[in-house]
């Protein structure tokens, strides 16, 4: 048999082969599929803390459409405080959703994002708690958040990520 010394190579395959050798495959740690599980859990919940705000906002809604026709239409704190919350959910559900798609890609941008989002999601979750606003939604919300930003700190999970930073093209 001949090996890879006895065949003559231009510059251009040698390179090439050199670069497939450096190339290291990175196993997917099993953390990443409790991570996975979490950060798409999230994601859900929030969509479905928007679905419930709107289910629980259509009543709200047939008396501000007469209003918005007749032209009489004012901005109330129940109606500000309904389109705050559910176009929070929606901003949090659907960012929960995009970050955890780019953390099953291992994207390294994933995790910086994941990282972000988790911090304003606790800082959301303790304003409220410290002005007595919370209720068993903030305090999953919060549970949630914490589990994920551990998990995001996992050996493994950093490794991972920091390697596919390693081995993007440029």
């Amino acid at each position: 048999w001949l090996g890879i010394s006895q065949i003559n190579f231009n510059g251009d395959e040698r390179m090439r082969l050199m670069k497939r050798r450096q190339r290291t495959v990175i196993k997917r740690p099993r953390i990443l599929l409790i991570l996975f599980l979490l950060v798409f859990g999230q994601a859900a919940m929030f969509l479905t803390y928007c679905a419930l705000y709107l289910i629980h906002g259509s009543a709200l809604a047939d008396s501000v459409i007469p209003e918005i026709y007749f032209g009489t239409f004012h901005f109330s704190q129940e109606t500000m405080t309904f389109m705050l919350f559910t176009s929070t959910w929606l901003v949090l559900g659907l960012a929960s959703t995009i970050i955890g798609v780019g953390l099953r890609r291992g994207r390294s941008w994933a995790w910086t994002a994941a990282i972000i989002l988790q911090g304003a999601i606790l800082i959301l979750g303790l304003e409220a708690y410290f002005t007595r606003n919370t209720d068993n939604l903030f305090n999953v919300a919060l549970g949630l958040a914490s589990a994920i930003v551990l998990t995001l700190n996992q050996r493994e999970v950093l490794v991972f990520y920091r390697a596919n930073r390693a081995t993007l093209p440029e």
